[in-house]
């Protein structure tokens, strides 16, 4: 069975779908992670006298200015797609087209503890010898699981969008 489709649907699917970074979600992460590096070095610093105390605050502290600077770093190239989903498949940020024929599972995982929200990924297992599996941290994409999934649904459809009636 046919699904009907508005002439507007139509020329939309026949269009890829630039997939961005959302500049206010950069923008809190990296105050956020600011904080963190902020409040886990003062603990570092302040116990320093204690070898064991020390190195662990010094590990978060590594981590949490990572986990900054991955924030900070995607904001000089909101201009430049994260995703980009079209008839042909998804297009990764390294370049990797995965037609829509040679995926196995497209899932989009969003990982929480008590509320908090702890992981957005999305993951593509496909049938190609190389990569098998292609997995994009997407936290601060500008978009959510479901507006993604009704998207790649969209655009897999096996029919041409101009032979729809």
């Amino acid at each position: 069975m046919e699904v009907y489709r508005s002439p507007k649907a139509k020329k939309q699917v026949e269009q890829p779908k630039a997939i961005y970074y959302s500049r206010t979600r950069l923008i809190i992460g990296a105050v956020i992670w600011s904080l963190a590096v902020a409040f886990f070095g003062a603990l570092a610093w302040r116990s320093r006298t204690e070898t064991g105390a020390l190195a662990f605050a010094g590990v978060i502290t590594l981590g949490a200015a990572w986990m900054f600077f991955s924030c900070v770093r995607p904001l000089g190239s909101l201009d430049t797609p994260v995703l980009l989903i079209g008839r042909d498949g998804i297009r990764f940020p390294d370049g990797v087209l995965i037609a829509w024929a040679d995926m196995e599972e497209n899932v989009y995982f969003h990982q929480s503890y008590m509320g908090i929200p702890i992981m957005k990924l999305v993951q593509v297992k496909t049938t190609l010898k190389k990569p098998r599996l292609k997995k994009l941290r997407v936290s601060a994409l500008a978009m959510n699981s479901d507006e993604y999934l009704a998207l790649c649904d969209s655009y897999s459809q096996g029919e041409s969008p101009s032979s729809a009636r």
